[in-house]
């Protein structure tokens, strides 16, 4: 099945399971803190649908397309980095290796950004891409793909082996490291719930909060140094902002396209000499969400 047609199973599939588990799902609180003033403005449009997004630590940040990887420097000017791909995903940089995920070949690619050299690493099946602090990745299942269920997948790069279902969560998509690294956080289409995953026993997952909607649609998350996550609502158009501790959470916009053009990725980078959210969505387009004064959008901090 192509992308447009396993993304649409996805939409009919969450409607299903959204409504037939929304009565199980556990009740967590509304945050008042930092929820209000938010700034949203547009960095580039007229791309390719776009699925994920990484920051270049220069002030820029690499797209992935439905079937390009795009580059857009810091004053917003774009250009094609890679393109004839097999609808890449999860982005990973690395000083200058950035790995991609292809989602319809299953496969993680390293591409040279100095040279251009594009090379395959694993098979690997999957959507959103973490890099773990020992140099290992993880992917998610979404739970459109077919066949058991793989959890959270990790590649162990010594080895070189796959383990499927190393996390058996039901699904995920985003994949966010916690400021300690100690915990992976990943999110539920279906059911709106944010799932920790302790690294040194993956197998002891819980549930983080169940984000508010019958179908908010969760599609990737990210973290700050604060330890606060932040949450693109695909099908509800909006980013929730979330604290792991109590399971609080609240919109910090709703003003972000809805339903199939929805916000498939956030993640916090450079705004001059601030930080912002930045935000991909399958409208092709990429947007800068600046906080309030009182908010810390400090990123984790790399390995």
């Amino acid at each position: 099945m192509g992308v447009a047609g396993t993304c649409i199973r996805t939409l009919c599939l969450a409607v299903v399971v959204a409504a037939s588990s929304s009565f199980a799902a556990p009740a967590f609180g509304y945050s008042r803190t930092g929820c209000a003033g938010w700034q949203l403005g547009t960095i580039a449009s007229g791309l390719e649908q776009l699925e994920n997004l990484e920051p270049d630590g220069q002030g820029g940040f690499y797209l992935s397309g439905g079937t390009k990887v795009y580059h857009v420097d810091g004053s917003g000017q774009v250009r094609t980095v890679l393109e004839n791909l097999a609808a890449p995903g999860g982005l990973q940089l690395d000083g200058t290796a950035l790995y991609v995920l292809t989602r319809q070949d299953g496969k993680l690619w390293r591409l040279d950004t100095t040279t251009g050299q594009l090379s395959p690493i694993a098979d690997f099946p999957g959507h959103g891409l973490l890099r773990l602090p020992d140099g290992d990745f993880l992917t998610t299942w979404v739970g459109t793909e077919g066949g058991p269920s793989r959890g959270v997948s990790r590649y162990d790069t010594e080895s070189g082996v796959v383990v499927a279902n190393w996390a058996p969560v039901p699904r995920g998509e985003g994949l966010a490291l916690s400021p300690d690294h100690r915990v992976v956080y990943t999110d539920d289409l279906f059911t709106g719930q944010v799932y920790r995953i302790p690294l040194d026993a993956p197998e002891r997952w819980t549930v983080v909060t169940t984000v508010p909607g019958l179908l908010a649609g969760p599609d990737d998350v990210t973290t700050t140094s604060d330890g606060h996550l932040y949450l693109a609502a695909h099908l509800a158009g909006a980013i929730h902002r979330i604290d792991p501790e109590s399971g609080a959470t609240c919109a910090i916009t709703t003003a972000l396209p809805s339903g199939w053009t929805g916000p498939s990725s956030v993640r916090v980078g450079p705004d001059g000499e601030d930080s912002a959210l930045y935000i991909t969505s399958f409208d092709g387009t990429l947007r800068r969400l600046r906080p309030p004064p009182d908010v810390d959008l400090t990123p984790v901090q790399g390995f």
